[in-house]
């Protein structure tokens, strides 16, 4: 299947039938050079597209479908919920359903586009967790394509891409295990969170001295904890301490600890109605600036906010 339009409104109305309401906005001239080329897949679609102009588009979000992106030239800004994040070539975006998102494309942006169904996805992390019904998780968006999973990624991509010319059955036996090798790589490499935790999780398993590091986190909040004394306890270097966290989860061991700590102070404000400065104590946050700053970064909402909420 493909389309083309120069006309950013005919743009405008195409991609809303295709993916979900969006609008478009030009930043110059009056004309687009959209182009969209796809072949379905087991799981939704596969795309290529590209605007041919400096664009802003912004939708509600995708209800029932992920988005897995990866540009092949230019670069796309993006501000999906709560977060200001870059993709280009080399860094592919992973898009969940739920946050309103607002992006803005370079001119010579064109980009490969995996829908990936939620139901499916869905159902395949209830089959690795052996559990009857799974809630969608809401992924870490930034996937480097650098490390090996996401150099595994884009050679799954590169097969899809393949079939563009030749169009094919949606019940392709071949096609249908290459998106579903793309949900496993997804599910067994890329942080997310469920419900209401703003802790990452992983399907894969946790290297041994990363999870020592999490169970001490977890166990010593409250604790004034140098990442040197954390990496002498656990008998690990810090260099190898900060690579497993990055490798694992993308984020710094201190960006895991603080995030455990809000979550415990939320609670402490929520559930047991201690004020800011008490739970920011008990959950070792000295610096009740700094707390509440990391406070409504994860929570969009100040701790005074939640505390009255209670009542």
């Amino acid at each position: 299947m493909s389309y083309r339009a120069s006309d950013p409104l005919e743009a405008e109305h195409y991609m809303t039938r295709s993916f979900c309401d969006h609008r478009l906005e030009v930043y110059a001239g009056r004309e687009v050079g959209f182009r969209h080329h796809a072949v379905k897949t087991a799981c939704g679609a596969f795309n290529r597209l590209e605007y041919g102009a400096e664009i802003e588009v912004s939708a509600h979000g995708f209800e029932e479908f992920y988005m897995l992106e990866m540009p092949l030239s230019g670069g796309v800004r993006i501000d999906f919920g709560k977060e200001e994040i870059n993709s280009a070539p080399g860094q592919a975006l992973l898009l969940s359903p739920g946050p309103r998102f607002r992006s803005r494309w370079q001119a010579a942006t064109r980009q490969w586009m995996l829908q990936i169904d939620r139901c499916r996805l869905e159902q395949r992390i209830a089959r690795l967790t052996h559990r009857a019904k799974a809630e969608a998780p809401v992924f870490d968006p930034l996937i480097d394509l650098q490390t090996a999973h996401g150099r595994r990624l884009l050679e799954a991509f590169r097969v899809l891409a393949a079939d563009l010319s030749e169009g094919g059955d949606a019940d392709d036996p071949h096609r249908e295990a290459i998106t579903d090798r793309i949900i496993d790589l997804i599910l067994g490499n890329i942080p997310y969170l469920n419900g209401q935790s703003v802790v990452p999780d992983r399907l894969s398993a946790t290297p041994r001295h990363v999870k020592r590091v999490m169970d001490l986190f977890h166990a010593r909040f409250g604790e004034r904890l140098s990442m040197s004394a954390v990496a002498w306890e656990i008998g690990v270097s810090e260099r190898a301490l900060y690579g497993g966290f990055q490798r694992h989860y993308q984020k710094t061991p201190y960006e895991m600890l603080t995030r455990i700590r809000m979550e415990e102070a939320r609670r402490l404000i929520v559930q047991e109605g201690l004020s800011a400065s008490d739970a920011a104590r008990r959950v070792g946050m000295r610096h009740l600036g700094r707390f509440s700053s990391a406070y409504r970064v994860l929570f969009d909402a100040l701790p005074s906010e939640d505390s009255k909420s209670r009542h």
